[in-house]
């Protein structure tokens, strides 16, 4: 930790593009991650659904479950943050170059 307090990020380091083998490769798994996470919150919102009476029983039965809404967003977020960097770092590199 007190390691990266020496080290000076530039202001290009943002832009530096990784591989596109790789990228596509994170873009897959996040995407299959992502299709198990909805049916996964389709489910909760059907169970939600159907214990619509019983709201005590519907919170005892999330108790140590993956919230599938939360992680369904933050993986959203990150894809879309990746593929803007790597598509905006592209096209720097296709006008500066």
């Amino acid at each position: 930790m007190l390691l990266s307090l020496r080290q000076k990020k530039k202001l290009t380091d943002g832009l530096m593009l990784k591989p596109f083998d790789a990228h596509s490769k994170t873009n897959e798994q996040t995407i299959k991650e992502m299709s198990t996470l909805a049916m996964r919150y389709i489910t909760a919102v059907q169970e939600e659904y159907e214990e619509e009476d019983e709201p005590e029983k519907l919170a005892i039965a999330k108790v140590g479950r993956k919230d599938a809404k939360k992680h369904l967003e933050q993986l959203v977020s990150n894809l879309m943050s990746s593929n803007i960097g790597q598509t905006f770092g592209a096209m720097l590199d296709t006008v500066v170059f």
